[in-house]
């Protein structure tokens, strides 16, 4: 592992410095010690006589100073070199690590106060934004890496997983380091209450505060295909939690609260007026972090290359049972007769829920019977292709008692985790679209998936 080391000298540099040193001796990397002399606003020679000569002697102070640390590390039999530079240091660091194709810059964080980290900055944190690589930030009370001296020892690290695209970069690095390392590895997701229980589109009184097991389930099941395997040496766990208030304090307490050694997570890209309306998780966290080094990974750029052929594996095929909604439903098999899969064969017996559902639950005589839904099914059944069987194919039947049909389907499809959804157009045109509107319209307007749309034979 390739790791820059910026350092201004002071105590927390030196710790950072600390931190990189044995990451670097772990995973039999190199280490650059990097000094960065800001270029002054004005010329000094303007304001004192012999400015000129100043300037000199204190690079020369730098230089001695950066050279010594340099081999201070160099005798723990760490390979390490050193660098002075001119110019804004956040963006010298940034140009420095791009140069030299750095795996990871560390670097410590200042203690100030954090009204003032708020109001100022730090070069840490405009680091953080500006670079398009890893930055390790090695707050106050951290000052070495792990809490043991040496050896092998094992680190104890929480991944913080949010199930967005700037979480595959946090994978992708902890893959790579326990590759190199042995590493007991916590995922942890923590999410809000009521978006999960409007996106699974549950029903029936919901305890808001405690783990509800269908979103656990839902999220866990989405959480390790995300991670996949681990490679090398060491525990994998899966923490699923509601969380209420600030994301970043909950993060940096169950931090605590497990005791790691490093928490590593994805670092956000908003900007402008994004920024400004929801401001990135993993920036609050870098400033108001401490006790544990925390490891921000950019978003992974999006491949140049060809882009590869998706699977689909499981479809949901909804129908609600007219022509039209099942002349869609073979369509569902046919994208599965090459290598098999599964069917969810879907219907909605549309009706009012109570508002919100999650917290509400109360007799209502338009629920089906038990004798109206065994109907429905054995109608859902007879619209298995006979050839189903045969492809490898297996179909599963599901019916919704309640909520908008458009909806449904949508939360249907995100609870059963397929890869696609399949339905047929009424064909409705002109004044009545615009009245009524479509189910198939809203499903694609609001799904999260592909959706394959089957016309009826006037719409072509």
């Amino acid at each position: 592992m390739k790791i820059l080391c910026p350092t201004d000298f002071g105590p927390r540099a030196l710790a950072a410095a600390a931190v990189a040193s044995e990451l670097a001796r772990r995973t039999g990397g190199a280490l650059e010690l990097f000094h960065v002399l800001p270029v002054r606003s004005q010329p000094l020679s303007d304001l004192i006589a012999e400015g000129g000569a100043l300037d000199e002697e204190i690079r020369s102070q730098r230089r001695e100073q950066l050279y010594l640390q340099c081999e201070e590390i160099q005798r723990a039999g760490i390979e390490a070199t050193a660098r002075l530079a001119d110019g804004d240091v956040d963006a010298a660091i940034v140009e420095r690590a791009r140069a030299i194709d750095a795996d990871l810059i560390v670097m410590g964080a200042h203690d100030r106060p954090a009204l003032e980290r708020f109001i100022l900055g730090s070069v840490a944190e405009r680091t953080l934004r500006a670079a398009e690589r890893p930055v390790l930030i090695v707050p106050p009370g951290v000052e070495a890496l792990g809490k043991v001296d040496g050896g092998g020892a094992t680190l104890r690290v929480v991944v913080a997983h949010d199930g967005r695209p700037a979480s595959a970069g946090a994978v992708a690095f902890i893959k790579r380091l326990r590759r190199q390392l042995p590493c007991d590895v916590t995922f942890a997701r923590f999410y809000w209450p009521i978006e999960e229980f409007d996106r699974l589109g549950l029903t029936g009184p919901r305890d808001l505060f405690a783990a509800d097991p269908d979103v656990t389930s839902d999220l866990t099941r989405s959480l390790s295909m995300d991670v996949g395997v681990l490679p090398g040496t060491g525990s994998t766990a899966m923490i699923v939690e509601p969380g209420w208030g600030d994301p970043a304090q909950r993060i940096l307490e169950f931090a605590h609260e497990q005791n790691c050694d490093l928490v590593i997570m994805g670092a956000e890209s908003r900007r402008g007026l994004a920024s400004l309306a929801h401001p990135p998780v993993a920036r609050r966290v870098a400033r108001h972090a401490t006790g544990v080094p925390i490891l921000f990974v950019p978003q992974p750029p999006a491949s140049r290359g060809r882009a590869e052929v998706p699977g689909l594996f499981t479809v949901l095929a909804a129908t609600d049972l007219s022509p039209g909604a099942d002349r869609a439903v073979p369509f569902a098999y046919s994208l599965l007769s090459a290598h098999g899969g599964v069917v969810e064969l879907c219907l909605v017996h549309e009706r009012t829920l109570p508002s919100p559902p999650y917290v509400y639950d109360r007799p209502d005589d338009k629920k089906l019977t038990e004798a109206e839904r065994s109907d429905l099914e054995k109608r859902l059944r007879a619209l298995i292709p006979k050839s189903a069987e045969q492809l490898g194919i297996t179909t599963h039947v599901t019916i919704i008692d309640g909520g908008r049909a458009a909806e449904a389907i949508v939360q249907a499809a995100e609870r059963l985790v397929v890869d696609s959804l399949v339905l047929g157009s009424h064909g409705r045109s002109g004044g009545a679209r615009a009245i009524l509107g479509s189910v198939a319209q809203d499903v694609v307007r609001h799904s999260r998936r592909p959706v394959l749309i089957v016309p009826t034979p006037k719409d072509n």
